[in-house]
């Protein structure tokens, strides 16, 4: 009985992606575990109010604007510096073309943005006047955060390229713990405008530690630079299609809050932390295994081939099912305590809880193709095929909206949130077929 474990732990600690898999999770889960305690805090000292929704929204909307570029900057540079790196290219030079060009670009952009979104929101939210005024205000004061997310996901993506897995994965809990030294502190003068200062102050402090980290790396040396290399002009093309798929697919939940908001008072709070649980678990299944493999299969592919990239795939697919779909099973059984542990106490009242609840099942239903589909698109951008990724994300965006306004006139929030679960499905659908194809 002794020599299976034996045998077991000798080939785990063979394998460097199981190791470095197993250590990042665990950093990713300290450091991300500490930002979403903080729907918790917000829920026992703001409850479920008109303010939580216009900080929700706001929040919902610099979000979507970072997030169409963020994870992508952060995926898409590790094939790109393995190949910089097999080639002997200054990739200090590079980094600091995609830093330069990002914080021009989305400075430009967020204010774009600001000069555009009032009367858009007069039109596809049912706000009011003074509602929608809050909702500007906060925007004002979170939009460093869109350039800010980028910025740091391009020096995470550097480091994660160099298996330096570590400080990434555990930067967002110092990001996190100043948000919430901020809100405690200021949460009585300026309410919801505390929450915004300290996901902004937050960012800062990531940004800066992250900087003078990747600086200290050992051959590397960041020079910042506006000008349009090669390598840039095949990264910005590889990235483009992503982008474009990021942006279809992070509309979903801004239309998610649009339409939870024609459910009256309090359904975009209530769809806000029904989707903070949902996503504690897809982030521990998939913060740190889509960041080693993406950097460990980039580094095979070019040994072997696509032959390789095949064979890594199944074999996540077939360990991810095996692990994590008994624990989605017992959240769902156990979700009333769950949910009763993490909200039940302050503002909130049992029928709120009871909404939450409901949601939440609905979306931990989508748990299992949420990570595997994650899977399949690291397998994409290490072929810089992304292409497929933004087809998949056009379309999945279209089918979010027909099945959100089906769904929840049946269900109310619960119907936002089966219709999550459904178009998950059919991006892992997708995502298989045609890679198979390629």
């Amino acid at each position: 009985m002794k020599v299976i474990p034996a045998k077991l732990w000798s080939k785990f600690h063979k394998s460097s992606l199981a190791r470095d898999t197993l250590v990042t999770t665990g950093w990713s889960t300290l450091g991300k575990s500490v930002g979403f305690i903080i729907p918790f805090f917000l829920a026992a000292w703001f409850g479920v109010t008109e303010e939580t929704d216009a900080f929700y929204f706001a929040y919902g909307f610099i979000l979507f604007f970072s997030v169409i570029f963020a994870p992508v900057v952060e995926s898409v540079i590790v094939p790109f510096l393995a190949e910089a790196q097999a080639r002997g290219e200054d990739t200090g030079r590079f980094v600091g073309n995609i830093l330069t060009v990002s914080a021009l670009g989305l400075a430009a952009l967020a204010g774009l943005l600001l000069l555009v979104i009032r009367p858009i929101l007069a039109v596809v939210t049912r706000f009011g006047p003074a509602e929608i005024d809050l909702v500007y205000r906060l925007l004002l004061i979170t939009s460093p955060l869109a350039i800010l997310l980028v910025l740091t996901s391009v020096l995470a993506g550097t480091l994660n390229a160099y298996k330096k897995f570590a400080l990434p994965a555990i930067a967002p809990a110092f990001r996190a713990v100043v948000a919430i030294i901020f809100i405690f502190l200021l949460k009585g003068r300026i309410g919801v405008y505390a929450i915004a200062l300290g996901y902004v102050a937050g960012e800062i402090l990531r940004l800066v530690i992250l900087f003078f980290v990747v600086r200290s790396i050992p051959g590397f040396r960041l020079r910042v630079s506006g000008k349009i290399s090669p390598n840039l002009r095949g990264f910005i093309r590889t990235s483009s299609y992503q982008v474009v798929g990021m942006a279809a697919l992070s509309l979903s939940p801004v239309v998610d809050k649009v339409m939870a908001s024609w459910l009256g008072p309090g359904s975009v709070s209530i769809i806000y932390y029904a989707d903070r649980l949902y996503m504690i678990p897809c982030i521990i299944f998939t913060s740190g295994l889509i960041i080693t493999i993406l950097s460990h299969w980039s580094s095979r592919y070019q040994v072997a081939g696509r032959k390789g990239l095949n064979e890594d795939l199944e074999k996540a697919v077939k360990r991810i099912v095996v692990m994590v779909l008994p624990l989605v099973i017992l959240m769902v059984i156990f979700h009333r305590p769950i949910v009763n542990l993490a909200f039940g106490r302050g503002e909130i009242t049992a029928e709120e809880l009871s909404a939450v609840g409901e949601a939440w099942v609905f979306f931990l239903l989508g748990v299992v193709f949420y990570v595997l589909k994650q899977v399949y698109v690291r397998g994409l951008i290490v072929l810089k095929n992304t292409k497929i990724i933004m087809r998949c994300a056009l379309y999945s965006t279209v089918l979010k909206v027909i099945l959100n306004y089906l769904l929840m006139s049946a269900l109310g929030t619960a119907g936002i949130a089966l219709a999550t679960t459904l178009v998950s499905a059919f991006a892992l659908i997708y995502f298989r077929m045609r890679f198979k194809k390629i």
